[in-house]
């Protein structure tokens, strides 16, 4: 059974998630003539391919004496983690029946050995980014409104401290005044 059909299959079960896709195109045109030109290369593929320019990206390249062998990824949109199995089965169907079309300025190309991989095992920390940061943020305003709050009482306290006077202590309306002859 070939390989496309063997993921065909595997893909439609919806047995596993795709994190991203990868093949490998062979140009010849020699990499420092195409290294100007590279983002303009995944621009093409991706609008062949209907997907975002950011989605395609180089892994590799390698440089030969008659043109340059290039390994390409495509990721899931920004939004999502992983390609829906019939986005994967229109992108490797595209790849396998080279519906590539790329500009002549490129030279002659071939696409093969297309890859699927499942989306990375996300860490602690990227399932628990936001959580972390609210949680730091939370406690920011509680411990800055804390403070403004013991200052105001500070402040106060003070003032009351300040405003209290002795019973024994002379006080400028209450002091004698000297007696005059009459």
């Amino acid at each position: 059974m070939p390989k496309e059909a063997m993921i065909a299959v595997y893909l439609q079960r919806g047995e596993t998630k795709i994190g991203l896709i990868t093949f490998y195109m062979l140009l010849s045109m020699k990499y420092p003539e195409l290294k100007p030109h590279i983002s303009e290369l995944a621009q093409f593929i991706a609008k062949d391919l209907d997907l975002n320019g950011s989605q395609v990206q180089l892994r590799n390249f390698t440089s030969r004496e008659n043109g340059t062998l290039i390994r390409w990824a495509i990721f899931p949109a920004e939004s999502n983690d992983y390609i829906s199995n019939a986005t994967a089965m229109d992108i490797i169907s595209r790849l396998t029946e080279n519906r590539v079309h790329l500009p002549d300025s490129f030279g002659s190309y071939k696409l093969f050995e297309w890859n699927i991989e499942p989306p990375p095992e996300r860490t602690w920390w990227d399932r628990n980014y936001w959580v972390i940061v609210v949680a730091f943020l939370v406690m920011f305003v509680f411990g800055v409104l804390s403070y403004g709050a013991w200052l105001i009482w500070r402040r106060r306290r003070e003032h009351l401290l300040v405003s209290y006077k002795p019973v024994d202590s002379v006080v400028a309306e209450q002091e004698l005044q000297p007696l005059q002859n009459l």
